[in-house]
């Protein structure tokens, strides 16, 4: 396998933070080739992880959120760090009326896989989703 190219964007928390994430991942993703499909999917994953840390990642005023993406030649990877408290993420399962809340069953639909991690010193969390280029596992 080669090895990884990444790249990496620090970004403030704001509401206009998960629209500017999709736009870095898709020119980044462009510049790489990875095909269209791949990255549409990739963007609606990373803006669902990335509105999730700017709405529920209860981290200090001032407090960037880190978003990585990776990109071997197989599988597209996308990577949000916030830091705020470790939670075990799981897709919630509310009603099918309720407002808000699918952010992770959007994520576990469209990725081949996702996860959450502790990132180094216990300084918050990595949220990351897969996609590889023929859809399967990575």
């Amino acid at each position: 396998m080669a090895p990884a190219d990444d790249a990496f964007w620090l970004l403030p928390r704001t509401p206009r933070t998960p629209g500017w994430a999709r736009a870095f991942l898709r020119a980044q993703a462009r510049s790489w080739g990875v095909a269209p499909q791949v990255t549409e999917a990739a963007e609606l994953a990373l803006s669902e992880l990335v509105t999730n840390a700017v709405r529920h990642a209860r981290a200090p005023r001032g407090r960037d959120i880190g978003v990585k993406a990776l990109w071997d030649g197989v599988c597209l990877r996308v990577e949000v760090a916030d830091v705020g408290p470790w939670v075990d993420l799981e897709p919630r399962t509310d009603r099918p009326d309720g407002e808000g809340g699918r952010g992770l069953a959007v994520v576990t639909a469209v990725a081949a896989r996702w996860g959450v991690e502790r990132r180094a010193y216990d300084i918050g969390k990595t949220v990351w989703a897969e996609f590889p280029v023929g859809g399967g596992t990575a």
